[in-house]
């Protein structure tokens, strides 16, 4: 089976102080799992599991992977991996000031691929609530897609 994935480069732009801590990953996890939540649940439920869209629904989906239907492999779990990584700034700094850009990776994986605009948007309405202590504010810079990678084979995986 091939896995397709293709990933990006954010680049932010501080409108004030953001100040991080020593794994941004987790920040920019957390803040971006929050405001997606706002983004695109149409009933703002703070569970899943009983919601009447959450079969098509791009939060789900993103944040509750189902396993794929026919799978042998995953069949006794109740979602699969994420179909996103975010690889944070290498930079081992904490503090960003005005006008100072914060540029980290996202890999969008399978069928999370065609939700990228989901992803743009989400981090484009962070950047008005804030991130990191503080709450800093910032703007979406850019997003630049990386050349295009051959996908992955994996035994027994599915992709999308």
């Amino acid at each position: 089976m091939l896995i397709e994935y293709q990933s990006f480069s954010f680049s932010l732009e501080a409108k004030d102080t953001i100040l991080l801590p020593s794994y941004k990953g987790s920040t920019l996890r957390g803040g971006f799992g929050n405001a997606f939540r706002r983004v695109v649940c149409a009933l703002k439920k703070n569970d899943c599991l009983d919601c009447l869209l959450k079969e098509k629904c791009v939060y789900s989906y993103v944040f509750e992977t189902p396993p794929p239907r026919d799978t042998k492999i995953m069949r006794k779990y109740k979602s699969a991996p994420h179909p996103f990584i975010i690889e944070p700034p290498p930079e081992k700094r904490h503090a960003y000031t005005q006008g100072e850009r914060i540029t980290f990776g996202l890999t969008l994986i399978g069928k999370a691929i065609d939700y990228l605009p989901y992803f743009i948007y989400t981090f484009d309405e962070l950047g008005k609530v804030g991130l990191g202590k503080g709450r800093g504010k910032y703007f979406l810079d850019r997003v630049s897609v990386s050349p295009l990678l051959p996908p992955l084979e994996g035994r027994g995986c599915r992709g999308g």
